[in-house]
């Protein structure tokens, strides 16, 4: 379970200099800001990203939390978001695909997931010799 709350707590949405870093639980995707289609900010409390090629980035952040539905922090990184926007945008022909991490690292995380992991097979070893 603690493997599990580290992952989800460590999420997050990176606004870089040129492109926008969705942090989720397993994996991450980048983005350039001049690939951004469109931004909105859901009513379910969601922020989803659209780029010129038509892939969509759904940051867990947001889902379903009920911080952003009681303080509307979905909204306010959707201003933020469209503020770094420029004016030009690229047409879909010459937009870039998302760059996607698989398995991103989280250490403490992957410190707990491994120390589980031995503790059970520790374990499975001691029941068997018993």
């Amino acid at each position: 379970m603690s493997v599990l709350f580290l992952r989800m707590g460590t999420c997050a949405v990176v606004l870089r200099a040129e492109s926008l870093v969705v942090v989720n639980p397993v994996g991450a995707q980048e983005v350039r800001y001049d690939d951004i289609r469109a931004v909105v900010a859901g009513s379910a409390a969601g922020l989803k990203v659209v780029t010129v090629r038509g892939e969509t980035l759904s940051p867990m952040v947001f889902g379903g939390s009920l911080v952003d539905l009681l303080f509307g922090t979905s909204e306010k990184a959707a201003l933020e978001i469209r503020q770094r926007l420029p004016r030009a945008r690229r047409p879909s022909a010459k937009g870039e695909p998302v760059k996607r991490t698989l398995v991103r690292p989280c250490r403490p995380a992957d410190v707990l997931l491994a120390v589980a992991v031995v503790s059970g097979i520790a374990g499975g070893v001691i029941g068997l010799i018993d």
